[in-house]
């Protein structure tokens, strides 16, 4: 078997396991082969456990992709690689990225495998235009970054999805995160 085939079977199983569960929606999902000298994702589900007419306050939006995640035996070594944790103030029609999984430099689940693969760009994505959806008026969030590599990479990132990033200590790599919605 090709690797590629390894991949759609991965992928297959996965998306299926999601589908059954009824904790989990899925927001986005592309399943092409990756051509060679590709760097973004091709194969990848975006989903998450947020749910419009609850009470939850803290939900996650997880992406997840077979490429470079496929151990020796033909399973996932992760269920997904870039997730978004939020906090919900309803009353104050407020979301609060509170963990940037991936997006960040020294996260534990940021393996060096899927760096640079545009994950945290479809992580954030399907956050705003969830939050859309659910009417949210403001969404924030607080950074930091060990390096500087991964500071300029999130000074670039979040502008493009409208947010505003005010750096508070570039030293440390400190900035606060905001998006108006309404």
């Amino acid at each position: 078997m090709s690797v590629q085939t390894d991949y759609d079977e991965i992928y297959a199983k996965r998306l299926a396991a999601i589908e059954k569960d009824p904790a989990l929606t899925i927001l986005s999902s592309m399943d092409q082969a990756r051509p060679e000298g590709t760097t973004k994702a091709t194969q990848y589900i975006v989903y998450t456990d947020y749910k419009a007419n609850s009470s939850q306050t803290r939900f996650t939006i997880s992406v997840y992709t077979p490429f470079e995640n496929v151990d020796k035996y033909g399973h996932s070594k992760a269920d997904f690689q870039s997730q978004l944790l939020v906090d919900v103030n309803r009353w104050s029609q407020r979301m609060h990225i509170t963990v940037l999984e991936t997006l960040g430099s020294e996260s534990r689940l940021a393996f060096y495998d899927f760096q640079n693969m545009g994950l945290a760009q479809l992580a954030l994505k399907a956050f705003v235009n969830l939050a859309r959806k659910s009417e949210a008026g403001i969404l924030d969030g607080n950074i930091s970054s060990f390096d500087k590599e991964n500071f300029a990479k999130l000074q670039h990132i979040f502008p493009k999805f409208g947010f505003t990033f005010d750096v508070l200590d570039a030293d440390q790599g400190l900035a606060k995160i905001e998006l108006k919605l309404k």
